[in-house]
């Protein structure tokens, strides 16, 4: 993504009934955003979880990462 190497974990989390897709910066594994969608929702219910200690995200990788979790909700 751009400059930025990042991993993409989905997993769901069973206990809070959701779906999270979260990214992490690499080579630190650092979780800096997850998108979390509920069990049985879509794209429209989906909400973004930015890390506080993980500082500015610039609106570039943030518009990429939001695009390829939607691509993975929205199964294209």
């Amino acid at each position: 993504m751009g400059d930025f190497e990042v991993e993409v974990i989905d997993f769901s989390d069973v206990a809070a009934e959701e779906r999270v897709i979260e990214f992490r910066y690499l080579p630190a594994g650092t979780a800096f955003v997850a998108v979390v969608v509920p069990d049985g929702g879509d794209w429209s219910r989906a909400m973004v979880s930015v890390d506080p200690e993980a500082g500015d995200v610039a609106a570039v990788l943030m518009s990429s990462l939001l695009e390829v979790a939607r691509s993975m909700v929205e199964g294209r």
